[in-house]
């Protein structure tokens, strides 16, 4: 057959039933016609079929037989179309409950090919296989859920506990905001109001055995104004006025990483536009800046360009001690980033470098607003809410795909984690290829049980490849193109959400536990702003944490519906899981199964569970759901 045709299977899968059908039954035959239609031009006319027989085949265990119909189409008579909707069809449900009849295209088995591509009918029917609840293709389903509305807080009707560090009339598309107030009223920057306002490195209060530190600052800084001609002046400044002895991460990058015309443009242009950025930052941040203290609700918004300036602070290393104001603050300066020794903290540079990079060519316009939230335990087995919707994909990522959604960063209790340490999985990196994010670890102190972090507007600058050890940077293709708000925000929400670390997994089968997880992931997809839009989350808590997939997947699809929001789940590659996930859920779903419902079989499982003896999560709920008909 030569790249002219097309092979196409579809199937009637029979459940619990290992008698093999000698033809297909009239009403499976009809609906097979009608998918075919949907991507056929003339309808029932045979005469498009290079050839058509049935093949019978016995499934696993012998608990069902599957009817396959081999067609053989020619390419040529296929429509012309980009989308063909739903490929996915029942054919019979009268069997009773336990017995489904199936029509699946090939895009569902996955068995039509191309001889010449070698590819499934997804060229065709771009829909993803793993998708449930779609009646469309994946990208329609998809597209249409996703949210661009204004987010929350709305600045114009804001609380008392939303500071805003600009003044909201200057906003502009074009033009860079003006700070609010103009003037600065406060030189010490709040400094002496004791853990309410972060310690800025000008507050004329910074002072060491009598000497302003600043001045210090200021003149080192300043010999960075003009060009470089070697790193090194990097590190005598820095060494003029901290305790940073080391920078065996930045001697790697601009001696063996850089190629010579990028490490002369860092150098001699992109070094002075920090410093330069560095030394505004009095007239660019004009009142304190609040802490975002735990427990305290509240939100600081601040313009993409004030972000810079502390960044380009962060990276020299001014911000005074954080432990004499607060020992719940991460550490932002990057003396730990630049004193390793290995190709991770390289590449961490590479990326924070080319975001300086590109904003020294242009300055972002926009805002970001970061906020604390919390809320109180819930009575989840009194929660009589239906399961949201579910998506679940093995394919993307939550940053790539999840746009227009609310996007979960799986989180440390000290926002950031490792970012600017020798961290290097799902939230160091996201915070790496949007470095304004690393500003929340400025304002925020590290979560309680009850809280979540919400980073609004940050803008992605960078790609990559790898995780962990194998983690490399890389340029973006593409830079994202996503609205912004009436506030100049780019509608990119993501949600900062610490899950506990087990190092024995069979802890986490406590509903102590589990009720403090349901608690946390349910005040991360809060709704503030009334959109509703869908959560995009993946494996939480499941890799160096040690949480199990199964709990931590029905965690947040409760907290979910808890909240009414649909649920995206990238398993990240992890096929199976997607199948299972998708199976249970399907399940879960034809029996009617409510949250409180869930959370009681949950329950149930924590109060079982025996090491040594129990089923995987989804097998038990599985077998509750069909032993116990009557469950309520």
């Amino acid at each position: 057959m030569n790249d002219e045709h097309i092979e196409i299977e579809d199937c009637a899968v029979v459940e619990n039933d290992t008698n093999v059908r000698s033809s297909l039954g009239r009403k499976t035959v009809l609906k097979r016609q009608t998918t075919l239609d949907a991507f056929l031009p003339n309808g029932s006319n045979r005469k498009l079929f290079v050839s058509d027989k049935l093949i019978h085949r016995k499934a696993k265990s012998n608990r069902m037989s599957m009817t396959i119909t081999h067609s053989v189409v020619s390419k040529s008579k296929l429509k012309s179309r980009k989308s063909f909707g739903s490929v996915v069809e029942e054919v019979d449900h009268d069997g009773g409950r336990n017995r489904y009849d199936w029509v699946r295209m090939s895009d569902v088995m996955e068995k039509a090919k191309m001889k010449a591509e070698n590819a499934t009918l997804d060229k065709y029917v771009k829909v993803g296989t793993h998708f449930t609840h779609c009646s469309l293709n994946k990208k329609s389903v998809i597209e249409s859920i996703r949210c661009y509305k204004d987010m929350y807080p709305d600045l114009n009707n804001r609380d008392v506990s939303d500071v805003v560090l600009v003044c909201i009339n200057s906003i502009s598309s074009e033009t860079l905001f003006k700070p609010c107030p103009v003037l600065c009223a406060d030189p010490t920057y709040g400094w002496n109001s004791g853990k309410k306002y972060v310690r800025l490195p000008y507050s004329i209060c910074n002072v060491t055995d009598g000497v302003a530190r600043y001045e210090i600052i200021q003149i080192a800084i300043s010999k960075l104004l003009k060009p470089l001609k070697t790193y090194k002046q990097i590190e005598e400044c820095i060494r003029s006025y901290s305790r940073t002895k080391r920078f065996d991460a930045l001697g790697l990058l601009f001696e063996k990483i850089l190629d010579e015309k990028l490490r002369l443009e860092y150098l001699t242009t992109v070094i002075p536009f920090m410093a330069k950025l560095a030394l505004e930052s009095p007239s660019l941040i004009t009142q304190p800046i609040p802490i975002l203290r735990r427990g305290i609700s509240g939100s600081v918004t601040i313009s993409q360009h004030q972000a810079a300036s502390l960044l380009a602070h962060a990276f020299f290393c001014t911000f005074p001690s954080r432990n004499t104001v607060s020992n719940d603050l991460p550490s932002v300066n990057f003396y730990r980033l630049f004193s390793l020794y290995s190709t991770n903290a390289v590449e961490k540079l590479r990326c924070l470098m080319h975001y300086f990079h590109m904003i020294s060519k242009k300055m972002p316009t926009g805002l970001l607003t970061i906020r604390r939230q919390n809320d109180v335990a819930q009575k989840w087995s009194s929660m009589n809410l239906p399961l949201s919707k579910l998506y679940v994909s093995h394919t993307g990522t939550i940053e790539d795909d999840g746009h227009g959604m609310l996007q979960v960063d799986f989180a440390n209790e000290y926002i950031g984690g490792g970012v600017l340490g020798s961290g290097c999985v799902q939230e160091e990196i996201r915070f790496l290829t949007c470095p304004e994010m690393i500003v929340s670890m400025i304002l925020c102190e590290r979560m309680h049980h009850n809280e979540a972090i919400v980073i609004c507007g940050a803008e992605r600058f960078s790609d990559y490849n790898g995780y962990g050890s194998s983690f490399r940077w890389r340029p973006m293709e593409k830079m994202d193109s996503f609205p912004r708000d009436r506030f100049n925000r780019l509608c990119c929400e993501l949600v900062a959400i610490d899950a506990l670390p087990f190092y024995n997994k069979h802890e986490q089968f406590n509903i102590d536990l589990v009720n403090r997880e349901l608690l946390k992931a349910y005040v991360g997809f809060a709704v503030n702003d009334g959109t509703m839009k869908p959560v995009a989350t993946g494996n939480w808590g499941c890799g160096v944490f040690g949480g199990d997939l199964h709990l931590k997947s029905l965690i947040q699809l409760m907290a979910s519906s808890a909240q009414k929001r649909c649920l995206c789940y990238f398993t990240f590659g992890d096929l199976k899981f997607a199948e299972n996930f998708t199976e249970i859920y399907e399940m879960l779903v034809q029996a009617d199964i409510t949250v409180r419902q869930l959370y009681d079989i949950v329950h149930g499982y924590c109060c079982e569970y025996d090491k040594n003896n129990s089923p995987p999560l989804f097998e038990y709920i599985s077998w509750k759901i069909r032993g116990n008909t009557a469950y309520s």
